[in-house]
């Protein structure tokens, strides 16, 4: 396999987008390289799995469960995300301590955490009822998921687009091997070829890079003051 072919292959791999690379959790901001980080459905699944267990918090306290017993409880069948969390709350309030201090900790890693750690907050701060206040977080984390799979499907042609055109060049190399030629001689039997090769590869680098910055600017959330 000729250099060439591998670099198109180098390309194509790095530059390849995720799900919907560049597109920023409501109020966990926006960058074109985040899904670098993490799968974009590993995030929704957390999203989806710390609504859950804001539900089964706001069960146990509207059943008549203290704070403590409610966050024991869940921690016991929570999602591995947010097991160690809950633990890390339940510990801080059997000394007596106030878990909302836990949740903003761990919200400045995880900002999936921060409509939960806003709640608990609220309510040790101003007295306000922490069963409610579970509920529409986990009201809010689920909002979250269904905006984020609206644009998901909003920039699907995009996307689409982007991996059918890196795609193109291969597809010549596909058709030069139908005619008995390897990828060296459609290439590389010539410095003009080579150079338009490798100039090639590097536009397609530029195009992906321009085209993940323009998706995310499209797709990222509008603040108003």
């Amino acid at each position: 396999m000729t250099i060439t072919v591998v670099g198109l292959i180098i390309v194509a791999v790095l530059m390849w987008p995720g799900r919907a690379a560049g597109v920023g959790l409501a109020g966990g901001g926006t960058s074109s390289w985040r899904g670098w980080r993490r799968p974009e459905g590993g995030r929704l699944q957390d999203l989806e799995s710390l609504a859950g267990v804001a539900d089964l918090l706001a069960m146990a306290l509207r059943s008549g469960a203290t704070p403590v017993s409610a966050v024991r409880v869940v921690s016991a069948q929570a999602p591995r995300p947010w097991q160690p969390v809950l633990e890390e709350v339940h510990q801080e309030l059997t000394t007596g301590g106030a878990a909302g201090q836990v949740w903003r900790r761990h919200a400045e890693d995880h900002p999936e955490l921060g409509a939960v750690a806003g709640a608990w907050a609220l309510s040790e701060d101003l007295g306000v009822a922490l069963a409610p206040s579970m509920a529409t977080s986990a009201q809010v984390l689920r909002a979250r998921v269904q905006a984020r799979r609206r644009l998901e499907a909003s920039t699907a042609g995009a996307r689409a687009t982007m991996r059918m055109l890196t795609a193109l060049p291969l597809v010549g190399l596909l058709a030069g091997f139908a005619f008995g030629l390897t990828p060296w001689e459609v290439y590389g039997h010539s410095a003009v070829t080579m150079a338009c090769a490798v100039l090639g590869l590097v536009l397609t680098a530029i195009g992906w890079c321009i085209c993940r910055w323009v998706l995310a600017r499209a797709v990222a959330p509008t603040v108003h003051r």
